[in-house]
């Protein structure tokens, strides 16, 4: 590519950090939980929506005195925030929800959302999480009186937070009663018929709807057939769950050697032509697996001095019955290496990882976080900037079949002591 005739420009500007700005978290059961701002921004980092907001009205102006094609989009955009150049997540927030623009009030549910311009939304499925009551996602009512809060006995907590959509806790719950609406499992009701309406969680399921009358949808509402399956139709590797040991494994399946690795997994050096970079037994002999510490998050901690203090420089933990094999003691420098690459950080011997047996063979495993590389405030106190310290130099290029997740947490290695 000639960089000379390429017309796009790129600028790279010092946004917060999460820690640095409120806001909400979702996560996997889709509970919408708002923060607060931990700590103020560092230097000239700004919120990215400052930022955006900041362009827009420059934007703006440019279309206002030099006139365009299409200014419309531009001119005409509600930007209704107290201050247009700083606009809070919290109202943002409120603006996704979305609003009746015939009343002004906020919408309570996406199924009121019309296609005539009378309502508005940032996106359906966070419509019902900022009342005109105000934001749901503050709510905070959980363990201090469980009985209260959780008057399921589900754990749905119905008044923490806020889950998409509707507050709904449990996707699907439908398909947690039978035929006439009594639930599977009567100690665990999702949700269940009571003659004349769902009760339990927000029913995935019109609320008001008889399971007897025989226009009644079946369970499953998002299948076609309306009934469960006994496996899927759209997987990569096949329609029912298999296992397979990862591409570097020092056992073969004991299910089936012959394909011990998944044969459709994604390899990311062979998508890009170049030769496969995988280790064998013979050669790495241990187990790997990387993770994280509670003192640091990813990597971006390392420029936070307080947290580099508790966890200061990169380490690897070894089975203390291995490191007496190596002759290795806490403190030592050892080299962790695999057929990609090397990390040469300090030894945590451990008795929290004891050895295996698999497949009537002895196995050991080395724990590696993956937090330090070749910035931040340990790698400057560092003379080789933190050079072999990076975690992800070791791990193989392997993504599973369906949504390319990387194989990051099993993969074999080598360990020296130098």
């Amino acid at each position: 590519m000639d960089k000379s005739q390429v017309k796009t420009e790129v600028f790279m500007v010092p946004t917060t950090h999460w820690i640095e700005k409120d806001g909400s978290f979702v996560n996997s059961g889709r509970w919408s939980q708002w923060k607060d701002q931990v700590l103020p921004p560092e230097g000239q980092a700004r919120h990215d929506h400052w930022i955006l907001a900041d362009v827009f009205q420059r934007v703006k102006k440019l279309y206002q005195s030099q006139g365009g094609k299409f200014p419309d989009p531009i001119l005409a955009l509600t930007f209704d925030y107290k201050d247009p150049l700083k606009p809070e997540l919290d109202e943002i927030a409120k603006e996704i929800n979305g609003k009746d623009l015939s009343t002004g009030k906020q919408m309570t549910s996406f199924a009121l959302l019309k296609d005539d311009g009378t309502t508005t939304t940032g996106d359906w499925i966070y419509t019902g999480s900022y009342l005109d009551s105000g934001n749901l996602m503050k709510r905070r009512q959980g363990v201090q009186d469980v009985k209260a809060n959780d008057p399921t006995g589900m754990g749905f907590f119905p008044n923490w937070a806020w889950s998409w959509p509707l507050n709904r806790r449990v996707m699907y719950n439908r398909a947690s009663a039978d035929l006439d609406g009594k639930p599977w499992d009567a100690s665990r009701p999702g949700i269940m018929w009571n003659g004349s309406r769902w009760v339990g969680d927000v029913p995935d399921y019109p609320p008001t709807m008889d399971p007897h009358d025989p226009a009644a949808w079946l369970p499953f509402i998002m299948n076609g057939e309306g009934v469960g399956r006994l496996f899927s139709n759209s997987m990569v590797d096949g329609p029912f769950p298999e296992h397979y040991e990862p591409v570097e494994s020092p056992v073969a399946n004991p299910l089936h050697a012959a394909n011990s690795a998944s044969p459709v997994a994604f390899l990311y050096d062979k998508a890009a032509g170049r030769p496969d970079r995988f280790g064998t037994a013979a050669d790495f002999p241990y187990i790997a697996t990387s993770y994280r510490l509670t003192e640091h998050e990813h990597y971006v901690t390392q420029h936070v001095p307080q947290l580099v203090q508790l966890q200061p420089k990169p380490f690897v933990e070894i089975p203390d019955e291995l490191a007496r094999e190596k002759g290795i003691k806490s403190g030592d420098h050892v080299r962790v290496s695999s057929k990609r690459g090397k990390v040469e950080v300090l030894a945590l011997v451990t008795k929290r990882l004891g050895a295996m047996t698999v497949a009537g063979q002895k196995v050991y495993q080395i724990g590696i976080p993956i937090h330090w590389g070749y910035v931040g405030l340990a790698a400057d106190s560092d003379p080789t900037q933190g050079r072999y310290w990076m975690a992800n130099a070791l791990t193989p290029f392997v993504g599973d079949a369906n949504a390319r997740t990387p194989e990051f947490k099993a993969f074999l290695v080598n360990l020296e002591k130098m």
